[in-house]
């Protein structure tokens, strides 16, 4: 059997439960695929060059640029070659994710053939009764590490001893465990967003699908292949193909008047897009539209950046 998931958050978060859902689930057998269907040419997408800059949204910026770029990229494509060794497979995604939602149709597409058994284990809302402290022997977590918006945040917390992070990444789950709160119950939009406590109970309820659904998620694949639009979101709660500008008037609604850097605009897009239109997007998606918009004489792009953290924008005024 394969636990199969889509980014890095994920497989980390997955890693942690492993032992306490499947004892007999090998790291190795954890297969994380990086690449995000949802945007670019899906035609081939084992074509290295065709899917280069969706699957490394942030090449320029030369804070991030380097060596562990390329061990990324390498650990994504050896994920993609070894689901021809699966002979089993358990694919989790979230149900709000576009991103995790084509990975599922590319999953289902790759093994169908094959007629291996495939389970779905969907991440969506769990009751909070449900959310149950993990047995500590068996997460598998040796060490936190808090990653933050802040620079200055980042670097006083990589000076924490362990025990002192652990306490402040548990303040930080349960204060983010309220705001998903409501009408009792919590909502993931991410794989990578559950907590380990959550774990077993979309686990309990994962579901084999039946050789039909398989034909269909597979179905869905190919005309979207077919289709080949830039992007692909969550419309009316189905994967559809839609323009590159689906978000822009909802990005631009959330850059201020005056300028500010252009991490506030897309903290504040990332919200609203997931709160008012049921899509969970990536941050970098969101800066590659800005500049577009940016460039097109939508926005004012007062001071350039490498990354959102260093450019300033605003909206123009009348």
């Amino acid at each position: 059997m394969y636990w199969i998931c889509f980014g890095d958050s994920a497989k980390g978060c997955l890693s942690t439960v492993r032992k306490a859902l499947e004892p007999a689930l090998d790291a190795e057998q954890i297969l994380a695929l990086s690449d995000d269907y949802a945007q670019g040419d899906i035609s081939d997408v084992t074509d290295r060059a065709a899917r280069a800059d969706i699957l490394m949204p942030w090449r320029g910026d030369p804070a991030l640029d380097g060596a562990w770029a390329e061990e990324y990229q390498a650990r994504h494509w050896q994920a993609l070659e070894q689901l021809n060794e699966v002979d089993e497979a358990v694919v989790w995604y979230a149900s709000g994710s576009a991103r995790e939602q084509c990975g599922l149709r590319y999953v289902v597409a790759r093994l169908q053939e094959r007629h291996i058994p495939i389970w779905m284990a969907e991440v969506d809302e769990i009751p909070t009764e449900e959310i149950k402290e993990p047995d500590s022997a068996l997460i598998r977590a040796e060490t936190v590490c808090v990653i933050t918006c802040s620079r200055a945040l980042n670097f006083l917390l990589r000076l924490l001893p362990q025990p002192l992070l652990r306490r402040y990444a548990a303040r930080l789950e349960c204060r983010d465990r309220v705001e998903r709160t409501s009408g009792g119950k919590v909502r993931y939009g991410l794989v990578g967003e559950m907590e380990p406590g959550a774990a077993s109970y979309f686990y309990r309820h994962r579901r084999r699908l039946t050789e039909a659904e398989q034909a269909a998620l597979l179905a869905e694949w190919k005309h979207a292949q077919a289709e080949n639009t830039p992007l692909r979101a969550m419309v009316s709660g189905k994967v559809r193909s839609v323009p590159t500008d689906f978000y822009d008037q909802a990005i631009l609604s959330c850059v201020p008047e005056e300028e500010s850097v252009a991490a506030i605009t897309v903290g504040r897009a990332l919200a609203y897009i997931d709160r008012e239109m049921g899509n969970r997007i990536g941050d970098m998606q969101i800066f590659a539209r800005i500049r577009a918009l940016g460039a097109a004489g939508r926005l004012v792009i007062v001071q350039s950046g490498a990354n959102y953290r260093e450019m300033t924008i605003r909206k123009i005024r009348d």
